[in-house]
């Protein structure tokens, strides 16, 4: 394979990512304007999260999934409570353990987000036959796992 086909390749991957990004937030952009970098990621963060633990993600674990320490990550918790995008709740069963979980506001974002990826990816799909269809869900697996079994210090 030719360099130049690779190149190709990524920008477009990149191209249609980063449009997929601004249709999904489009709706909700101007709200994230006073976000830094590292609040715009952990809300992400919490979001995929809590797939994970959908009775809220602990302090200690967030803080371990953004490689910061737990009291780095309080702070911003508490700064993403206070802007209304997080919720902080005690454990019953250890008032000392904290739930974070996004606030119902941001959950709907994320929900909206997502049925719109939806929309957009079934609207493609359908453009394929099903032997395109196939192909393409098989190759873009195979990238996945490809990308996801990198051993990235090795790179």
């Amino acid at each position: 394979m030719k360099t130049e086909d690779a190149t190709a390749l990524w920008q477009q991957m990149f191209s249609v990512s980063d449009r997929m990004r601004d249709i999904g937030s489009s709706d909700y952009k101007q709200l994230f304007v006073n976000m830094t970098f590292n609040q715009l990621r952990m809300i992400k963060i919490v979001y995929v999260l809590n797939r994970e633990y959908p009775e809220g993600v602990t302090l200690k674990v967030l803080a371990e999934s953004l490689s910061i320490t737990p009291a780095a990550a309080s702070e911003m918790v508490d700064a993403l409570v206070r802007k209304g995008m997080l919720s902080r709740e005690h454990n019953p069963q250890d008032r000392r353990a904290v739930a974070i979980s996004l606030a119902p506001f941001s959950r709907k974002k994320f929900q909206e987000c997502e049925q719109t990826f939806d929309r957009l990816t079934t609207g493609f799909l359908e453009t394929l036959d099903e032997g395109e269809r196939s192909a393409f869900m098989v190759t873009m697996a195979k990238f996945h796992d490809f990308i996801f079994g990198l051993n990235c210090e090795q790179e």
